[in-house]
């Protein structure tokens, strides 16, 4: 009872201090195979929180699941800081796999910010991988997100967000809302 309760609360801070609510969809890609799923997140100067879900109905019914939490740990300079975060991998990144891949990745790089314009660039480190991989793609990672310019008197922000990661080439277009 006691869990259920931190959890609770943990998650009322993090909804109540974020600044932003985003809401989408998402394009998962994997090797050889793709899928349209829902991205919600919650995100301000120091936290992102995002989430991508989806299902696959074949040859069962399961739910693809993409996690990614990251916090600002270093600031460099008004556009730039060091991120750490952890990313789950609930997926199947081949189009004949029949079971779902879970991986945790632990990571920290870089972040860049522009006017709209934000990049991030790193490396990983797969917790929960039976088997290590010596191609260096698998533990580095991108994320570039491209803010729409808005129209005048509009608050809400469209962006534009690519990520690779892990073998996945992920592609969103999310609103991101001002909760306050």
């Amino acid at each position: 009872m006691k869990k259920i309760f931190f959890f609770i609360f943990v998650f009322i801070n993090i909804v109540a201090f974020s600044v932003n609510f985003n809401i989408g969809m998402s394009i998962l890609t994997g090797e050889d195979n793709w899928n349209m799923g829902l991205k919600l997140g919650l995100e301000e100067d120091n936290f992102e929180f995002s989430s991508d879900v989806t299902y696959i109905s074949t040859p069962n019914f399961n739910f693809l699941t993409i996690l990614d939490v990251s916090t600002s740990i270093l600031k460099i300079n008004d556009n730039s800081n060091i991120d750490f975060g952890i990313a789950w991998f609930n997926d199947r990144i081949t189009q004949d796999a029949t079971q779902n891949r879970s991986i945790f990745l632990m990571y920290t790089g870089l972040k860049l910010k522009l006017e709209n314009l934000s990049l991030k660039a790193g490396f990983g480190y797969p917790l929960s991988q039976k088997e290590y991989s010596t191609n260096l793609m698998d533990y580095m990672f991108f994320k570039i997100t491209y803010i729409v310019p808005p129209p005048e008197h509009f608050i809400d922000d469209l962006k534009l967000e690519f990520r690779f990661i892990n073998g996945r080439k992920d592609f969103s277009l999310f609103f991101s809302e001002p909760i306050g």
